[in-house]
């Protein structure tokens, strides 16, 4: 019976690392100092109507192609809308004269990464078994990918 409670407790760390992989990491460039922001505002500057990183620095938003397994993620979880009512919003925000731009879509995560890697102020979501070194990941509402709590998943 001693020998079955290792093999246990293996397995069981196999299942919390299929959880966290399934998470969307939100991910930064490096030089941004924050820890943690709200889902709100995930949502806002990912939307393009949070234009300044609390340090003043531009927030550059970019996304996964249109047809990744990412982009339906972030669609589902943090705009909270369709694709066909994200491409209304952006169009009734230009014609409300509004400055907001749609994020800039990238090829795949790793492009994505490579992106926000290089550009200060570069937000943008990924699955966190993708996320590496190159990026910081921000915790949403103070909490990490890979805890059950977490939202983005």
């Amino acid at each position: 019976m001693k020998s079955l409670f290792p093999i246990a407790i293996i397995l069981l760390g196999g299942v919390c690392a299929c959880f966290a992989a399934d998470d969307l990491a939100v991910v930064v460039n490096k030089s941004v100092a924050l820890d943690t922001l709200s889902a709100s505002d995930v949502r806002v500057m990912i939307l393009g109507e949070k234009p300044k990183w609390p340090d003043g620095k531009a927030v550059i938003a970019v996304e996964a192609a249109p047809e990744s397994p990412e982009r339906a993620m972030q669609l589902k979880t943090v705009n909270k809308m369709t694709d066909a009512a994200l491409k209304r919003y952006y169009m009734l925000a230009a014609f409300n004269g509004k400055d907001t731009a749609p994020p800039k879509d990238l090829p795949s995560a790793a492009a994505l990464k490579q992106f926000v890697a290089g550009n200060p102020g570069a937000i943008g979501c990924i699955f966190a078994a993708d996320v590496d070194a190159s990026v910081k990941v921000l915790k949403v509402d103070g909490v990490a990918p890979g805890d059950p709590t977490y939202k983005l998943r």
